[in-house]
């Protein structure tokens, strides 16, 4: 599983992606043939009214250089003066290729190789001892290299001024799909001086929305920016900045009243990100960067107010670095259908085609895979004694391990990738195969199932336990590959002619699948089988393909264990709660130590 950082850094990934389109940059512009430095940092910076001790690797100060163009610069140093910073607040670095001299800190960076990367050491910034609440400084920038055009900026640094502490906000289980509520979003200013104003950044994944916003919000739609950046699937989300006006003296605590989110059919394990703050550019703000590439509207409802509060669970204190930002999650009480089909389509000779696997989610509800690995499945597709691959796609490897252990020899057996961390309603993709047969009249078919990180490690799972799934029958399937006679050999006469065994559910299959479990009788017709198997369809024509949907009933086979059960036994409403229990224990979003 994955550490409870790992969990945090993709829980925060979409507030990170916008945030770094938020830090100020200002270069010189270039004249010259050679590279312009970049300086990225916050334009104001608060930190707290009293002296504090810098941690181990502890930084308040967030700092990038980079250079333009696609050419390395060397010897590259950054300057620090904090002249302006006397009598208000200490500067300090540790670690690095850094040095102070009197009031000014200068960093060796050697070697600047993208736009865009960390400063060597770790910048803090402290208060003296007795500074006045609200009082500023200001810090000075230089970045300059040999042959390259320098870059400036300063940053001002604020002693105990206001900045709000949010509380945590408590997951919403078992939510009714069209239900509406308003979440606990509550906060305090924890600075020393008042607050003229609140400013509230909301981030709304699918299966949550606002009927109408208030009409001190703005809004709009991100397509999707996010998850390619973050997630590596497109998440169209929802953007809105509410400012409301008023002031909130040192250590009052106040609760957003009026934004309504409402339970959409997209919703299983979902959630919405607030973040408040006393100005537009304060440090973590992602405003000025959302607007400059999203069309925000003015709501038209009645605006939000922020009535005062108790203080109860709001800590005390000059927040961290995540003290601004909470979190409202919603597990519904929906799920969604996974399914698999598949076919084979073989040329002339009958031993040589393509093994096409298709994965989709048929919804209702989008799933979002947070904890990275838990929930998002692969295809494993399971060739049987006498099939070859010849050609796999670049999203499928070879899988020769037993509950993570490495065997001496080939499986036969190949996982594929089919969705990212965030899986919409309508996702599908398809994978095809080459595959070649030895010769022979066997029948042949490809056992295909979903897996993820826990089935393929543990024993008892005959494929993924996706608990939000309602019908687990269409999660394992077989295709066949080899239902007639090999060419030349004669087919058996029946009277009605000779009947291909159709693809079906890998219900009781083996683990080859080498057509053990298929649906056969003495005596039966055509009429008979196709009665048997309803949902079921496999069709052959001129050009000898089968094809394959999603079938009815059918249980899944045993792994092998005695206690083992299929998965069909659970009802779509057992299922839906378990699905509520095993991403409320996995899927969680970061969390402030």
């Amino acid at each position: 599983m994955n550490s409870t950082r790992t969990r945090r850094v993709l829980g925060a990934a979409a507030a990170t992606a916008v945030a770094a389109l938020s830090v100020g940059t200002l270069a010189v512009p270039a004249h010259a043939a050679g590279p312009a430095l970049k300086l990225d940092v916050g334009p104001a910076i608060k930190i707290s009214g009293e002296p504090t001790t810098q941690s181990q690797f502890g930084e308040n100060v967030f700092l990038r250089a980079g250079r333009t163009g696609s050419a390395p610069v060397q010897n590259a140093k950054l300057t620090l003066d904090t002249t302006g910073l006397d009598g208000i607040a200490v500067l300090t670095v540790s670690g690095g290729r850094c040095v102070t001299a009197a009031r000014t800190i200068t960093c060796d960076l050697a070697y600047l190789n993208s736009d865009s990367e960390s400063v060597p050491g770790y910048l803090w910034l402290s208060a003296v001892p007795g500074a006045r609440a609200g009082t500023k400084g200001v810090v000075h920038a230089a970045l300059t290299a040999p042959g390259a055009e320098s870059a400036t900026k300063d940053f001002s640094v604020e002693v105990g001024g206001a900045v709000f502490r949010t509380a945590e906000i408590a997951p919403r289980t078992q939510a009714k799909v069209g239900s509406t509520f308003t979440p606990a979003v509550r906060f305090a200013n924890r600075g020393g001086v008042s607050a003229a104003r609140a400013i509230v950044e909301i981030m709304m994944l699918p299966g949550l929305k606002v009927e109408n916003w208030p009409s001190n919000c703005e809004y709009a739609t991100d397509p999707g920016q996010i998850g390619q950046e973050g997630f590596g699937a497109p998440i169209a989300t929802t953007h809105a900045i509410c400012t409301v006006e008023g002031e909130i003296l040192p250590n009052e605590p106040v609760r957003l009243n009026g934004l309504d989110l409402t339970v959409t059919s997209e919703a299983s394990y979902t959630f919405t990100d607030f973040m408040v703050f006393t100005d537009p550019d304060a440090p973590g703000a992602q405003g000025p960067a959302l607007r400059r590439r999203l069309a925000f509207e003015h709501g038209t409802g009645a605006p939000v107010t922020l009535p005062r509060d108790s203080a109860e669970g709001i800590p005390s204190g000059y927040p961290d670095i995540n003290g601004h930002f909470t979190e409202q999650e919603v597990l519904a009480d929906n799920g969604a259908d996974f399914g698999l089909t598949g076919s084979w389509t073989p040329d002339s000779s009958g031993r040589v085609g393509t093994l096409s696997i298709t994965a989709t989610n048929r919804g209702p509800a989008a799933i979002f895979d947070r904890s990275g690995g838990d929930a998002t499945p692969f295809v494993r597709i399971q060739l049987p004694e006498g099939a070859s691959v010849t050609d796999l796609p670049k999203n499928c490897r070879a899988n020769n391990r037993v509950q993570g252990v490495p065997q001496d020899h080939p499986l036969n057996r190949f996982n594929c990738d089919v969705f990212a961390f965030y899986i919409a309603n309508g996702a599908s993709t398809t994978h095809v195969l080459g595959v070649q047969l030895d010769e022979g009249a066997v029948p042949l078919s490809a056992v295909v199932s979903f897996q993820n990180e826990v089935s393929d490690l543990e024993d008892g799972y005959p494929s993924a336990p996706m608990s939000w799934d309602p019908d687990p029958d269409n999660n394992r399937i077989k295709v066949a590959l080899r239902s007639l006679p090999a060419p030349g050999t004669p087919a058996p006469d029946s009277g009605a002619g000779a009947q291909e065994e159709p693809v079906v559910p890998a219900s009781a299959a083996d683990s080859t699948g080498t057509g053990s479990g298929s649906v056969t009788g003495t005596g039966s017709t055509a009429a008979d089988r196709t009665a048997t198997r309803t949902g079921t369809t496999a069709t052959t024509g001129s050009t000898g393909t089968a094809t394959l949907d999603l079938a009815d009933g059918g249980e899944l086979a045993d792994s092998g264990r005695g206690d083992a059960v299929p998965l069909a036994w659970a009802s779509a409403t057992a299922l839906t709660l378990g699905g509520a229990a095993f991403l409320t224990s996995r899927c969680l979003g970061r969390r402030r130590s």
